[in-house]
């Protein structure tokens, strides 16, 4: 029980592929994280597993039923996407836009209520509950945005894992709170969530995730555990950078350090 995408070919321009050929399956319980310069190809594939973009070849299933036949509030139970852009066009108060990720479960006001509670605590929002969310800074409302999505997702459903695709889940966020993001991430795998992040720090991605996949030119060049990605050779090739890899002095992942 997956979300995979089989020989995906997008383009968004006619004639001009941005995705070709390419493969990849979510795995309940693993963080995967997405890597690759811009213009690879990342955001525009975690949309065709959303469903969002429609593919021209290949196919995007979750849990082995085409994304496209999902009824959309079921497949919301399922599938929780943060983008990198949010758009709100009233001044919601930070706990009613966490709320929103509860819009397509019938639990109950109450048990929203204690999911969105948690939510907020986990994300390290709770003293702004109350607060506009045009009153908040720029990482703070990216926080809000990361407690939405999590709480959509926040209990197992019948039909199996759920699935939680980040596109660039960092931005604005400092350095504690890229850390809480990246162990929040940590939790929801723990408990059989499959996870895809686009991520631009390699060394988060080497430290946190179970599985990499790097992309170029919308293909999938390399994918493996971060020790079998991040080959300082692998690296030079595709991000035109000279790198040194070793072995991280207090966690066991690879260490990049730009030469």
């Amino acid at each position: 029980m997956t979300l995979r995408a089989d020989q995906l070919t997008l383009s968004l321009i006619p004639g001009q592929p941005v995705l070709t050929d390419v493969s990849i399956r979510v795995t309940p319980g693993k963080v995967t994280a997405l890597v690759g310069q811009n213009g690879a190809g990342k955001s525009t594939l975690l949309k065709a597993l959303s469903g969002e973009l429609t593919p021209e070849q290949g196919k995007v299933t979750l849990h082995d039923k085409p994304i496209h036949d999902w009824e959309g509030q079921d497949r919301a139970r399922l599938l929780s996407v943060l983008p990198q852009q949010h758009a709100l066009n009233f001044e919601f108060r930070v706990e009613e836009v966490v709320t929103l990720g509860r819009y397509p479960h019938g639990t109950g006001h109450q048990r929203d209520k204690q999911i969105v509670k948690e939510a907020l605590a986990l994300c390290d929002l709770s003293q702004f509950s109350q607060r506009s969310i045009d009153d908040i800074s720029g990482g703070e409302r990216q926080r809000v945005h990361l407690a939405r999505v999590l709480a959509q997702i926040w209990e197992t459903q019948p039909e199996g894992p759920c699935f939680l695709l980040l596109d660039e889940p960092t931005t604005g966020l400092d350095l504690s709170h890229q850390q809480a993001l990246f162990k929040a991430v940590q939790y929801f795998a723990r408990r059989e969530v499959g996870i895809l992040l686009v991520v631009h720090d390699l060394n988060l991605a080497a430290r946190y995730a179970d599985q990499v996949v790097l992309m170029h030119q919308g293909h999938i060049v390399a994918q493996g555990t971060p020790d079998q990605v991040f080959q300082a050779d692998t690296l030079q090739r595709y991000f035109d950078l000279a790198v040194t890899v070793q072995r991280h002095p207090r966690h066991d992942c690879p260490l990049i350090i730009p030469d």
